[in-house]
C-alpha cells in the first residue's frame, strides 16, 4: 500500500495507481501529515500489509522522527520510506526543502536500513530489493536533479556490499570509460588513493578520478558505498590498508558518510599501526541555499574539482610521510610497530 503526502505528484509516487485503477484502493492520501502517515504505516505493517510512504527527504526523516523511532523502528516493522530531493539538488526550493541532515537521523535509528543509490538504474535495483526481499524498516534516498547514468543493468547491486569503480580507458561515453566490480571480487591495483562516495557524489567521484588521472597520472579507487547501513566494513578496511589515502564525498552535512567510514577505520584491529590519511568532502555545517543545482554543487564545495583538490592535498602529505620513512626517520607507524 502507498501512502501519499502533499507532494505525491512532484516525487511521482502517485504513478503507483496512474493508469492502474485496480491499485487505487491501495492508495491512501495523507495530506501534509508526515507524523500521521508514519504512524499509519506502522499500523498497516503490523497488520501484515507492506506500506510505502514517500515525501521530500527533509520531511520524511525530520518532522516524523519520533514516530519513526517509536512506532516503526522500535517494533521493527516492515515499512519502506522514500526520501526524495536529497542533498542540494532541490535547487531553487531552498533551505527548507534541501535535505542535508536526514542521513544522521536514519542511520542513527536501530533496525533501520539505509540505501543511497547513485543513479536511476541503481535506484530501481535498490527499490526492488528493499521492497520485495528486505524485511524491516528501510529508507532509500534519491535526488531531484537529473543525475548522470554511471551503471547499467549488468552492474552488480548487492545490498550491504560496496562496488569498486575503476577508470580503464578514454571513451566517447563517460560510463564506458569505467569498470564496476563488487568490492569483494576486486584485486588490489596499488592505487594512489580511494574515494568513498554515495548517491550523486559517485559520478562526481568518477569525474575526480578522471581529472586526477588526466592531469597528474594518479590512479583512484572509487568506492560506491550505496548501502550506508549496514556498512561494508571489509571494503573500507581493505581500501584504507591498500591505498593509505581516503577521501569521502557526500551530498550531506559532513559526517553521515565520513563519520561512519572514520569509525570503521579507527576501530579496525587490522589497521592498528597502519598510517591512513583521511579527508572529507560535504556540506560544512550550514543550511542550504536557493539556486540552480549545479551552482549549489560549486557553492557547497562538493564538485569533482573539490574532491580532486582534497585528494591532491592528501596524496602530497602521504608522499611526504613515505619520504620520511625512507630516510629512516621515526613515524607514528614505527612507534606502534
Amino acid at each position: 500500500m502507498c501512502l501519499g503526502l502533499d507532494i505525491s505528484g512532484s516525487i511521482t509516487i502517485s504513478q503507483f495507481y496512474a493508469q492502474k485503477p485496480d491499485r487505487k484502493q491501495r492508495w491512501i492520501s495523507m495530506g501534509i501529515a508526515e507524523q500521521s502517515a508514519t504512524s499509519a504505516a506502522a499500523g498497516l505493517a503490523k497488520k501484515g500489509k507492506l506500506p510505502v510512504f514517500a515525501t521530500y527527504a527533509t520531511f520524511a526523516a525530520a518532522r516524523n522522527l519520533d514516530q519513526l523511532r517509536s512506532s516503526i523502528c522500535y517494533g521493527n516493522f516492515n515499512v519502506m520510506i522514500a526520501g526524495a530531493h536529497g542533498g542540494v539538488s532541490a535547487g531553487r526550493d531552498g533551505t527548507t526543502h534541501q535535505a542535508l541532515e536526514d542521513l544522521f537521523a536514519m542511520c542513527g535509528l536501530p533496525n533501520m536500513s539505509v540505501v543511497v543509490p547513485c543513479d536511476s538504474i541503481e535506484t530501481s535495483k535498490a527499490t526492488t530489493h528493499l521492497l520485495l526481499k528486505h524485511v524491516g524498516p528501510k529508507y532509500i534516498r534519491f535526488a531531484r536533479e537529473a543525475t548522470p547514468i554511471v551503471i547499467n543493468e549488468e552492474t552488480p547491486f548487492v545490498f550491504g556490499y560496496a562496488n569498486i569503480i575503476r577508470l580503464r580507458k578514454g571513451a566517447p561515453n563517460f560510463i564506458d570509460a569505467f569498470q564496476t566490480i563488487l568490492a569483494s571480487h576486486f584485486t588490489n591495483e596499488d592505487e594512489d588513493l580511494s574515494i568513498i562516495a554515495c548517491g550523486p557524489m559517485v559520478p562526481e567521484a568518477m569525474r575526480a578520478a578522471w581529472i586526477l588521472k588526466k592531469d597528474l597520472g594518479y590512479e583512484t579507487r572509487v568506492i560506491n558505498l550505496h548501502t550506508l547501513k549496514p556498512l561494508d566494513e571489509a571494503a573500507i578496511i581493505r581500501s584504507a590498508s591498500e591505498t593509505g589515502v581516503i577521501v569521502t564525498a557526500e551530498e550531506h552535512q559532513i559526517g553521515a558518510l565520513s563519520g561512519r567510514v572514520s569509525s570503521v577505520i579507527a576501530s579496525s584491529e587490522q589497521l592498528y599501526g597502519v598510517p591512513v590519511i583521511t579527508g572529507f568532502i560535504g556540506v560544512k555545517d550550514r543550511f542550504g541555499d536557493s539556486g540552480s543545482p549545479w551552482e549549489l554543487v560549486k557553492e557547497f564545495e562538493v564538485s569533482a574539482e573539490h574532491i580532486g583538490q582534497k585528494a591532491i592535498e592528501l596524496i602530497s602529505i602521504n608522499k611526504a610521510r613515505q619520504a620520511k620513512e625512507e630516510q629512516g626517520r621515526p613515524t607514528l607507524a614505527g612507534v606502534f610497530s
